[in-house]
């Protein structure tokens, strides 16, 4: 028996090729749909630690009618609007901006593994091309996200009088990429949620639409940006959640 091969082993066992094939297929069904349920509760852990303190002081002004100081900061124009969110240097805002970023970083993490494991689901099921195209996305937002954090960081860690105009428009241009990536990646996921029979799967179908269609509008009108990417990004979360159902739906 030593040094046989393990297929050797499987074949005296009486464990053909074909049975092996099944059970390693009924496991992966099995856990991925744990694993994602899993993540899915550590994104919603750091959305809300991510929500939590420490907190903005009174100073940080909105500015485009963005409530959120750290979206405020990614549609900035000018230094001007920058103090506004952050003041100058040094100061609490800036301490508050720079542990959000680190704290973005675990969330951007578990979104990533999140829909990598989504994606890896679907593969299975008769949406291949819809799963190859959603772990490419996200993959490409996490990576536009990562920069978008350390440009955050960047300005942070400068004085007004070293912010230049190119430094904002660089940090909103990677930040609208990001969102527009993460949406067109949610947009097929949606589509097959919405054409799913049952009701909590086309609920998060119709909850991702609307949190697309109001993050594209908010890259137009920034005050809706926020809840718009809120929306967004509870859809997935839902899926991760009924992922089982999804892809049983999905190879019936």
């Amino acid at each position: 028996m030593r040094g046989k091969p393990f297929q050797e082993i499987g074949d005296s066992l009486g464990i053909g090729r074909r049975h092996r094939y099944t059970c390693l297929v009924s496991l992966n069904s099995k856990a991925l749909p744990r694993i994602a349920r899993g993540l899915a509760a550590y994104c919603l852990v750091f959305l809300i630690v991510l929500a939590g303190r420490p907190s903005f002081t009174n100073a940080s002004l909105p500015v485009r009618g963005v409530a959120d100081p750290v979206v405020a900061l990614q549609m900035a124009r000018t230094a001007d609007e920058a103090e506004a969110i952050l003041g100058d240097a040094p100061s609490a805002d800036r301490e508050v901006m720079r542990v959000k970023q680190y704290v973005d970083f675990a969330l951007i993490a578990g979104y990533l593994a999140l829909g990598l494991v989504i994606a890896a689901a679907l593969y299975r099921t008769r949406c291949r091309r819809v799963a190859f195209f959603l772990g490419i996305l996200v993959v490409l937002a996490a990576l536009q996200d990562v920069r978008e954090n350390l440009a955050t960081l960047r300005i942070v860690n400068l004085n007004l009088s070293q912010l230049r105009p190119a430094m904002l428009g660089a940090l909103r241009f990677t930040s609208v990429t990001k969102w527009i990536l993460l949406a067109t990646a949610i947009v097929p996921l949606a589509i097959i949620n919405v054409t799913q029979p049952r009701w909590y799967l086309r609920a998060a179908g119709f909850l991702s639409f609307a949190g697309v269609a109001l993050t594209v509008a908010g890259l137009f009108y920034n005050s809706i940006l926020v809840w718009g990417g809120l929306l967004m990004f509870l859809g997935p979360l839902l899926t991760a959640v009924t992922l089982r159902e999804l892809t049983h739906e999905s190879t019936s």
